[in-house]
């Protein structure tokens, strides 16, 4: 999850060791199986994939599933120090590394043939210049005629109000309310998010971090894509194989080295 100037490390410093229990109701393996989908339209059989943004590893891991080697990278020491962890007994060991990086900002001296940046990480870049940087350093890493998959948040999503939320599930440990606001000067919804969590002893831990992500227009994103080495091949709705409407939520970019 980097933002590309330096705020992510904090944003996930707090919520890391929570991350995956907070996350355990997404299906990562459908959301490997999509992109795994993306490459096939795309005729792109993936060998070695720079997982960028990856988190706390779980969209690597399910990559690696599928017996491609996987490098993951994220700007939040301590979302790559839970990845780590989880890697070291896993069976997937030999296939999977995680690193401490900013996306502007990094040279892992090796290529591959193709990269993904997954749960609108791209969106936590929030000065569009640094954006333009972190999607040509990513292209510094794939090879030519490699793809690149990603994920963005629409400005749809980050101007209605989606991200004001709460759960008070009295079956989870773990329980948030989240107030998102979004600033139309800045382009920059900012989300206030407060945690609460149950520990063994019975105490409440309680935490809080605030979130910020840009909404980029299709024609920002496409020209930044251009200027650092990408040529656009498709854009869909989420999930979908079909073009974006005027109300989706999230973006799903296929784009190829050139």
């Amino acid at each position: 999850m980097d933002n590309g100037n330096g705020s992510s490390e904090d944003q996930f410093e707090a919520l890391a060791p929570h991350y995956d229990e907070l996350m355990d109701v997404v299906a990562y393996d459908a959301w490997a199986d999509y992109v795994f989908l993306l490459f096939q339209i795309a005729e792109h059989d993936a060998q070695k994939c720079l997982d960028c943004a990856c988190g706390t590893g779980n969209v690597s891991f399910e990559l690696a599933k599928s017996e491609i080697e996987v490098v993951g990278v994220d700007i939040a020491p301590k979302m790559i120090e839970v990845a780590q962890h989880k890697v070291k007994n896993s069976e997937l060991k030999s296939r999977l590394r995680f690193y401490e990086a900013d996306l502007t900002n990094f040279d892992l001296g090796e290529k591959f043939d193709c990269a993904t940046c997954l749960y609108d990480s791209l969106n936590y870049i929030l000065d569009p210049e640094k954006l333009g940087m972190a999607f040509a350093n990513i292209a510094k890493h794939v090879e030519v005629g490699g793809v690149f998959v990603f994920d963005m948040n629409t400005p749809y999503a980050l101007t209605e109000d989606l991200f004001t939320q709460a759960n008070r599930d009295p079956r989870k440990q773990l329980h948030y309310n989240w107030q998102a606001k979004y600033d139309p000067q800045t382009h920059v919804t900012q989300v206030q998010m407060e945690f609460s969590r149950q520990m063994a002893t019975g105490e409440i831990e309680y935490f809080h971090e605030v979130h910020r992500e840009r909404a980029y227009s299709a024609i920002e994103v496409r020209a930044l894509l251009e200027a650092g080495g990408w040529e656009v091949e498709r854009l869909y709705d989420a999930y979908t194989i079909n073009p974006p409407h005027a109300q989706s939520e999230r973006w799903f970019w296929v784009a190829r080295r050139v």
